[in-house]
């Protein structure tokens, strides 16, 4: 089988060159370098849209969250039943360093 080359220009494709690209340089890095708007979340319009039963899994998480400061030698964990209306946040021993295997 022949090993023919074609050139880019015969098969309709742009040919590279260095000018070409710092153009294309040139276009994409101001387009970078706009600053972007931080948008802080709206914690008031949470709380206000939120249902009770988001509500008691943020609060959940949040207390989670605090005990496993207080306590970091713990792994905490919640649980919220809605049938039974509990809701139970426990600290476990953090289990031992597994052991490892070799396959």
């Amino acid at each position: 089988m022949p090993n023919e080359t074609i050139p880019a220009i015969a098969e309709g494709l742009h040919k590279i060159s260095r000018r070409s690209l710092f153009g294309a340089m040139a276009a994409i890095i101001p387009a970078a370098a706009v600053p972007t708007v931080v948008k802080t979340f709206d914690w008031n319009a949470f709380f206000a849209q939120a249902t009770p039963a988001e509500l008691a899994r943020f609060h959940a998480n949040a207390l989670t969250e605090a005990m496993a400061i207080m306590h970091p030698e713990l792994s905490w964990r919640h649980v919220i039943d809605h049938k039974v209306q509990f809701v139970l946040v426990v600290g476990d021993e953090r289990p031992a360093s597994p052991v490892r295997q070799e396959v």
